[in-house]
């Protein structure tokens, strides 16, 4: 249940996800473009993602069912207009890692790739009406979680909450949440039941970074979420608290974090 709420909310973050979040949600381009946007006015034949924040038009219908996910390796052409903040490498056959871009843009063309098959190319339109061209001519798909044991996920998730913390300080904020939803998602289907001690203090280290982020990007009830889960594994968690105590956007949520702080 925890896992799906991660993910739903990048998530919270990222993607969500939700929201790569995640996310996380903004328009500026250190923000995740995936989150608090609704695409433009789209062509009759386009297909509009669920959560409203981007749309494809398919110009080249590709071959088979399935389709990459988080950290599929993707040979891709991408065809970017000018000034649009893209992380993935553009105008050029490029193998890349799906999720694992950290340009404000880049949840956009993972969330894209996800409904893509090989071969297929497609017309991404994104929040404030550019244009983007997606070319996915294959793809090595990621291993499974079950597939990864659980020293593997913890050390992938160390990884994501380092580059997240990296984004954060470049004032990435988009990107941070997106990397920190995604070492959440890890955290919670590695760890034993129950958590071993530092394995509680990383994820209560990750929903406390996670709100963080989430209150610069103007989502005060995710990161009053995150905030009671990171309190509910660590009540004297000084960032969260911190968090609670001086942040105006969490001010009509305190009283629900106290509640889950005991």
């Amino acid at each position: 249940m925890e896992a799906a709420a991660v993910a739903n909310g990048k998530a919270e973050g990222g993607r969500a996800a939700n929201g790569m979040s995640g996310a996380s949600r903004g328009a500026e381009p250190e923000e995740d473009q995936r989150e608090n946007l609704e695409a433009p006015n789209q062509p009759a034949d386009a297909w509009v993602a669920p959560d409203g924040t981007f749309a494809k038009r398919i110009l080249q219908p590709g071959a088979g069912l399935d389709k990459p996910t988080l950290g599929a390796l993707c040979r891709v052409f991408l065809e970017v207009p000018p000034g649009v903040p893209l992380g993935y490498p553009a105008e050029r056959w490029a193998q890349l890692e799906l999720g694992e871009g950290d340009g404000a843009w880049d949840g956009l063309v993972d969330a894209c790739l996800e409904t893509m098959v090989p071969g297929e190319r497609a017309e991404l339109r994104a929040p404030g009406g550019a244009v983007m061209g997606l070319h996915l001519a294959s793809f090595a798909p990621a291993p499974e979680p079950w597939q990864l044991d659980p020293a593997e996920k913890w050390a992938l998730a160390l990884r994501h909450k380092e580059r997240g913390s990296e984004r954060y300080r470049a004032g990435e904020v988009g990107a941070a949440a997106r990397r920190y939803a995604r070492a959440l998602q890890l955290a919670i289907a590695a760890g034993p039941a129950p958590p071993a001690p530092e394995h509680v203090r990383l994820r209560a280290d990750l929903h406390a970074n996670l709100a963080a982020c989430q209150l610069r990007l103007a989502q005060p009830a995710h990161a009053t979420h995150n905030c009671s889960k990171a309190l509910a594994l660590r009540p004297q968690h000084a960032k969260a608290r911190l968090l609670v105590g001086q942040s105006p956007g969490l001010i009509d949520h305190r009283s629900k974090v106290r509640g889950h702080s005991h």
